[in-house]
């Protein structure tokens, strides 16, 4: 079997008749007697995901005294009492809250009564924050979430999630699968958590990043601390504590990023968030198909004498993707590429050799591919040019002809 079918095999796409069972925002009251439905909101900012239970309502935890080390802290915007988000009682709804110093995106699934699943998303989560996904009264007896850092962040990507496996989108999605690796095209597969309600009629999930903050309070701090940090303008630690370097480097990123000294919580932490994921945008490595064909596509490095290759990218006729998030570091990287479909060509090959294999793969090293149960694949040479950030188009041309990567 060869690399394409192989690979076509595990991806092919789901078709079934049923529809979700998301109300829809403005649908109209049920007649009286009857049970309400839940509402799906809208994705829009404002989301979050650890599993807890909706807490009993108890007096709010009064927020840690900021440091002030001996100097008036006047850097992050005022946001009423995040913690009354946290601790205020819901009959209904479904919620989440984000307890990490990073912006998460959030998709929530359902098991419908066909059998078939049914996955949404994403509604952004700002640091330090709670939002409601679904509204009223809830009917399932689990849900199933998956969330990852906003690609607004340096890093690799973090997730919370689970071992069901549900179908995802690159961009807001709403997608239909059975349970299984098989997603559509556009579609991948993710480990979803599942979240046992016990038929209650409210429920809140709370994501934590390893138990560091304590309050929203500290996460909305250290959130903002980490905006900053993804934009050079701060140095500090992560900790989620108000300090006169953080003020002075909140002030030099209104003037560079044209964010107004009047300007409050929520406008502050979308502007930063905004510059962040901009500058993100020019940095690391994509990878864009133009060619009418999908094309498998794979990546490999050679950092301080170690060699690492990875795969598989499924891009669609005019997709792109980012496959190095991060700044470049050296000054060629490798890509090898063939087309979908019946395609038996390699177009996107050259003479520098790495290991892969038909699966989805990380592979250390390049020597004896065959030996260990891989494939030899020869690689093309990109030049970055020293740049941190480049595009590489595969395009219909052959190899020889490519153009330069931009």
């Amino acid at each position: 079997m060869t690399l394409s079918s192989a690979l076509r095999a595990t991806v092919a796409g789901i078709v079934c008749a049923t529809s979700v069972a998301w109300a829809q925002p403005d649908e109209q009251t049920p007649a009286a007697g009857e049970p309400a439905r839940p509402v799906l909101l809208p994705i829009k900012p404002g989301a979050s995901t650890s599993t807890a239970a909706q807490p009993a309502q108890e007096k709010p935890e009064k927020p840690a005294k900021p440091r002030s080390h001996g100097a008036k802290i006047v850097s992050i915007p005022t946001a009423g009492s995040p913690e009354s988000m946290l601790t205020a009682k819901h009959d209904t709804d479904y919620r989440f809250c984000n307890l990490t110093s990073y912006e998460l995106q959030v998709s929530v699934g359902i098991r419908q009564s066909s059998g078939f699943w049914a996955t949404r998303g994403w509604w952004p989560v700002p640091a330090g924050q709670c939002t409601t996904v679904i509204k009223g009264k809830l009917s399932q007896q689990a849900y199933y979430t998956f969330a990852r850092t906003s690609f607004a962040h340096s890093g690799p990507i973090r997730t919370w999630g689970g071992t069901q496996t549900l179908c995802i989108g690159k961009l807001q999605f709403e997608a239909t699968s059975d349970g299984s690796d098989t997603c559509g095209p556009g579609l991948e597969a993710q480990g979803f958590a599942k979240v046992d309600t016990g038929g209650k009629p409210g429920w809140t999930t709370t994501l934590s990043e390893n138990g560091t903050f304590k309050t929203l309070e500290q996460a909305r701090i250290a959130g903002y601390q980490r905006l900053l940090s993804d934009l050079g303008q701060y140095q500090g630690e992560i900790d989620g504590s108000q300090s006169p370097k953080l003020a002075e480097a909140l002030a030099a990123a209104r003037t560079a990023y044209d964010i107004p000294a009047t300007a409050d919580a929520a406008t502050t932490y979308n502007k930063l968030h905004d510059a962040a994921k901009n500058a993100q945008a020019l940095l690391g490595l994509t990878f864009c198909n133009r060619t009418p064909d999908a094309v498998w596509a794979a990546l490999a490095q050679e950092t301080q004498g170690k060699k690492v290759s990875k795969g598989w990218w499924h891009l669609q006729p005019g997709q792109c993707e980012k496959v190095i998030r991060d700044r470049l570091s050296e000054r060629f990287v490798y890509a090898f590429a063939e087309r979908g479909g019946d395609a038996q060509d390699k177009p996107w090959s050259g003479a520098f050799n790495f290991c892969t294999r038909a699966q989805i793969f990380e592979i250390e090293g390049a020597e004896d591919c065959e030996g260990r149960g891989f494939r030899k694949t020869g690689f093309l040479q990109i030049d970055t040019g020293d740049r941190p950030g480049v595009t590489f188009e595969f395009r219909k041309e052959e190899p020889g002809q490519q153009p330069p990567a931009q």
